[in-house]
C-alpha cells in the first residue's frame, strides 16, 4: 500500500470512529412502555430499577395513545412527580438531560419541576399528579 492510500484510509477510519462516538453520545435511552388504565398511565413496579440493580432518579415513559413522552422523577424524599415533555412555546418534544429539559426546536430550557430556565417559552411545563397504588405508580392524565 502506498503512502497516499494509507493516509486516506487512516483519515477515513478516524472520521468514522469520531462520528460513531458523537452519535452514541447524543443517543438517549428508549422510553419505558407504560399501560393505560382509564385516565391513568400506569408504571410497573421496578420502573426505577436499572439493569445493574441501582435506583434511577428519573425515567421517561410513553404509550401509543400519548403524543409526547412523560418524564417521571423520584425525589430524595421518595415522592414522585411527572412532567409532560412538550415545550410550551411551539409544542416540540423535549429532551431530558439529567434534571433539565431542553427544546431542540428553539432552545427553551426547563428544570425538573417544569419551570422555565430559558426562553423563548414563557409558560411552565405541564406537571401531572402521581400516586402510588398497589405497588404501582399511576400518573393522572386527566388533571
Amino acid at each position: 500500500m502506498d503512502r497516499r492510500t494509507f493516509i486516506h484510509h487512516g483519515c477515513f477510519a478516524c472520521a468514522a470512529l469520531m462520528t460513531t462516538s458523537l452519535l452514541n453520545s447524543c443517543a438517549s435511552a428508549a422510553p419505558l412502555a407504560a399501560t393505560m388504565e382509564g385516565d391513568d398511565l400506569v408504571l410497573a413496579p421496578g420502573a426505577f430499577t436499572a439493569a445493574d440493580g441501582t435506583q434511577k432518579s428519573s425515567v421517561v415513559v410513553s404509550n401509543d395513545s400519548l403524543k409526547r413522552p412523560i418524564a417521571v422523577f423520584r425525589d430524595p424524599s421518595g415522592s414522585y412527580h411527572a412532567v409532560l415533555m412538550r415545550c410550551t412555546h411551539r409544542g416540540a418534544e423535549l429532551r431530558l438531560t439529567g434534571d433539565r429539559f431542553d427544546c431542540p426546536a428553539h432552545g427553551s430550557a426547563f428544570d425538573a419541576q417544569g419551570a422555565v430556565l430559558k426562553g423563548p417559552a414563557s409558560s411552565p411545563l405541564r406537571v401531572l399528579p402521581v400516586r402510588e397504588q398497589d405497588g404501582r405508580l399511576r400518573i393522572s392524565l386527566k388533571a
